[in-house]
C-alpha cells in the first residue's frame, strides 16, 4: 500500500509539473501575442517558445493570402542553417500542408520511414530530402476560420504524448485566435487609410465646379494617398466622339502629348470605356492581354512596371477613364481596387457637377443676353406703339370734330338718316381714341417714361366730374345709380388726372357689363390709414372665381367680353392697376358670377407720406 501511494504521489506530482510547464507555456506565449498587433511578430515569439519546449529541428509557420488563396511562408526557426525551407508557398489541398489547411485536422507522422501516409500525401518530400524523421503539421484555427498551418521537423523519430499534443494545439489556437485580432486590425486601419484617402480626394474634387481643377486635384492626391508613380485621366469628348486627357501627373510633356487622344473603342483605355470594368496589369511586360490591347506599348518603355485602369461614371454611364502607374512591380490587393473604383466614382460625381455648372453658365449666359435683347426689342416696341399712338390722336381728333360739325348742320343741312351716321361716326371715333390714349398710356408704363403729376384734389370736385360721366353713360337712365360719399373728406396729394382716369375706366366697365339693374359708388376717408378709398359696385354679368386673377393683365377679358355685346381689347383695368401702383395705391376685387362685381381702390392722403 505504501507502494502503491508514493507511485500514485509520484505520477501525481509529475501530472502537476506537467500542466505547470503547460499552463507556463501557454502563458508565455499569451503574453507574446498580446504585445504585438504584427503577425510575423506574433509568429516568430510563438515560434521561439514551442522550439524552447520541443526542441524542434525546424518550426514554420504558413499563413494564407486570401487574394490567392495560397498559403505562404510567414515565420521559421531553422536550428540547422544549412537546411532552408526549399517550399514556400502551397495551394489549398496541395500534399499535407495544403490538406491540414483545407481540413482543419492535425496530421503528425511519427517517422516518415515507416508510415505509408507520407509518401501517398507529400508531393515535394521537404522532409525525406531535409533527412528528417519526425513531420508533424497543425492547423492554426479558431472555431470559425483557418488561418494557416504549422510544421515540425525533427532528425529521429518521434511520439508525441497526448499532453504535448493538447500543448501544440492550444498553442496553434492562441495563435489563430493572436493573428484574427491582427487581421481584425490591420483590416480595421486599411479601411480608416482607405476612407481618410476617399475622404482627402473626395473634399479636393468637391472645393471646385472647374473641371480643369477638379481633375488635376484629384490625380495630385491619388499619387500622394496611393503612392503610384504617375495617374493620367481621360474625359470624352461629345463632339469629336473621343478621349481626350484633361490631366495627368508623373508623366513627361512628350509622352502626354503624345498620348492627348484615344479612340473610344480602341486600345485599353478604349476597351475599359466601352466595358465599363476595370483592368490590373501587375506585370505590364509579360502580361499577354496588355501586349495585345497595347500597340506601341508607350508605358512600359516609359519604365512602368504595373498599371491600372478604371471607368470614371456617371449616372451609371462612363465618362472617362482613370489610370495610375507604378514603376516598381505592384499586386494590387482586392481592398486597393475598391478605393480607387470608389475615388474614380467620386471623380465622375465631381466632373459631372462642373459639366452641369459649366451649362448652366453657359445657359444663363444666353439668357442673360437674349433678356438683354428682348429687353431692347420691348423698349423699341413700346416706344413705336407710342409715337404711332400719339400721331393716330390727331387724325382721330380732325375726324371727331368734322363728325360733330357736319351733324350739328355746321356745312348745311342733312337728313336724319345722315345725322344718325355722323353719330355713329362720332360714337366709334371716341372709342377708337379711348383705345389710342389707353395704347399710348400703356407703351409709356412699359417704356418706364409715366411719370407722377402731383396736385392738390378736392374729393368734391373729383365726384362731381364722375357723376357728370354717368349722367353721359346713363342718359336713358338704364340702369339705377346711387352714390355714398363721406362727408367732409380730406384733400389729398395726388395725380388727378389718372385718379380720375381710374374712376373713368372702372364706372365705364361697370356700365358696359350690367346691362340692367344698378351701380353704387361710395367714398370714405380711412382715417387710421391715411388713406381714402373708392369703390365701385355693380349688379352686372359678375366674373368667375378663376377669371379674377388675369383681369389685370394687359389684353386679358373674361369670356363674356369677346362677344359682340361687350367690346373692348382689355387695357383699361391693366393701366388702372399700373396706375395705382404708381400712386402706390392698392386694388381688390370681389365678385360672383351673375350677381355682379365690386371694384374697391385706396389712394394715400398724399403720395409723398408712408402708405
Amino acid at each position: 500500500m505504501t507502494d502503491a501511494l508514493q507511485n500514485s504521489y509520484a505520477t501525481l506530482e509529475q501530472k502537476v509539473d506537467q500542466r505547470t510547464k503547460e499552463i507556463s507555456a501557454l502563458y508565455s506565449v499569451t503574453t507574446a501575442v498580446n504585445q504585438s498587433l504584427t503577425l510575423e511578430d506574433i509568429a516568430d515569439a510563438v515560434i521561439a517558445k514551442i522550439t524552447e519546449i520541443f526542441h524542434f529541428e525546424t518550426t514554420r509557420v504558413f499563413i494564407f493570402n486570401h487574394e490567392t488563396d495560397e498559403l505562404e511562408l510567414r515565420a521559421s526557426l531553422e536550428l540547422d542553417t544549412n537546411q532552408p525551407a526549399d517550399v514556400r508557398t502551397y495551394k489549398r489541398g496541395q500534399g499535407i500542408v495544403g490538406r491540414v489547411a483545407d481540413s482543419g485536422e492535425p496530421m503528425i507522422f511519427e517517422d516518415i520511414a515507416t508510415d505509408p501516409r507520407y509518401a501517398a500525401l507529400s508531393r515535394s518530400k521537404a522532409t525525406d530530402k531535409a533527412r528528417r524523421s519526425f513531420f508533424a503539421v497543425f492547423p492554426i484555427k479558431t472555431q470559425s476560420r483557418v488561418f494557416g498551418t504549422m510544421l515540425f521537423n525533427a532528425r529521429s523519430p518521434r511520439k508525441l504524448t497526448i499532453d504535448e499534443t493538447r500543448l501544440l494545439t492550444s498553442m496553434s489556437e492562441h495563435l489563430a485566435v493572436a493573428f484574427e485580432k491582427a487581421s481584425l486590425f490591420r483590416q480595421s486601419e486599411t479601411r480608416s487609410q482607405q476612407l481618410s484617402v476617399l475622404n482627402t480626394i473626395g473634399t479636393a474634387v468637391s472645393q471646385s465646379l472647374n473641371l480643369e481643377i477638379v481633375l488635376s486635384e484629384a490625380i495630385k492626391k491619388m499619387v500622394e494617398a496611393l503612392d503610384f508613380d504617375a495617374c493620367w485621366i481621360y474625359i470624352r469628348d461629345p463632339i469629336e466622339e473621343e478621349l481626350r486627357l484633361e490631366a495627368y501627373q508623373g508623366l513627361d510633356d512628350d509622352l502626354a502629348r503624345s498620348m492627348d487622344r484615344r479612340k473610344l473603342s480602341a486600345g485599353i483605355s478604349g476597351n475599359i470605356f466601352q466595358t465599363g470594368e476595370r483592368m490590373v496589369f501587375e506585370d505590364i511586360r509579360n502580361d499577354a492581354k496588355y501586349q495585345q490591347l497595347t500597340s506601341r506599348n508607350k508605358i512600359g518603355t516609359a519604365g512602368f512596371s504595373s498599371g491600372a485602369g478604371f471607368p470614371i461614371k456617371a449616372k451609371q454611364k462612363v465618362i472617362g477613364v482613370l489610370h495610375l502607374a507604378s514603376k516598381a512591380r505592384r499586386r494590387f490587393a482586392s481592398d486597393e481596387l475598391r478605393l480607387i473604383e470608389s475615388i474614380a466614382q467620386e471623380i465622375g460625381v465631381a466632373a459631372e457637377n462642373a459639366r452641369l455648372f459649366e451649362q448652366v453658365n453657359e445657359k444663363t449666359a444666353e439668357l442673360g443676353q437674349m433678356n438683354q435683347e428682348l429687353q431692347e426689342a420691348n423698349r423699341a416696341k413700346s416706344e413705336f406703339i407710342a409715337a404711332m399712338s400719339h400721331e393716330l390722336r390727331t387724325p382721330l381728333n380732325v375726324i371727331m370734330g368734322n363728325a360733330e360739325l357736319t351733324g350739328d348742320g355746321f356745312f348745311g343741312e342733312i337728313n336724319p338718316q345722315q345725322k344718325k351716321s355722323m353719330m355713329q361716326i362720332r360714337h366709334h371715333s371716341q372709342f377708337l381714341l379711348k383705345l389710342v390714349n389707353d395704347v399710348l398710356a400703356l407703351s409709356r408704363l412699359d417704356a418706364k417714361k409715366m411719370s407722377i403729376e402731383l396736385a392738390a384734389v378736392d374729393i368734391d370736385d373729383l365726384v362731381a366730374h364722375a357723376q357728370s360721366q354717368i349722367e353721359q353713360l346713363n342718359q336713358h337712365n338704364r340702369l339705377q345709380v346711387s352714390w355714398d360719399v363721406e362727408p367732409h373728406l380730406p384733400t389729398i396729394v395726388t395725380d388727378v388726372t389718372k385718379l380720375e382716369e381710374i374712376l373713368q375706366n372702372l364706372i365705364g366697365n361697370a356700365f358696359k357689363f350690367t346691362p340692367r339693374g344698378r351701380i353704387q359708388l361710395k367714398v370714405r376717408n380711412l382715417h387710421d390709414l391715411a388713406r381714402v378709398e373708392f369703390s365701385v359696385a355693380d349688379t352686372g354679368i359678375g366674373i368667375e372665381a378663376h377669371d379674377i386673377e388675369r383681369i389685370f393683365a394687359a389684353f386679358e377679358q373674361i369670356r363674356e367680353a369677346h362677344t359682340g355685346e361687350y367690346n373692348g381689347v382689355g387695357l383699361g383695368l391693366n393701366i388702372v392697376k399700373k396706375y395705382l401702383d404708381l400712386m402706390k395705391g392698392d386694388i381688390r376685387v370681389e365678385s360672383h358670377p351673375g350677381e355682379g362685381t365690386t371694384f374697391t381702390f385706396s389712394v394715400p392722403h398724399s403720395i409723398g407720406l408712408d402708405s
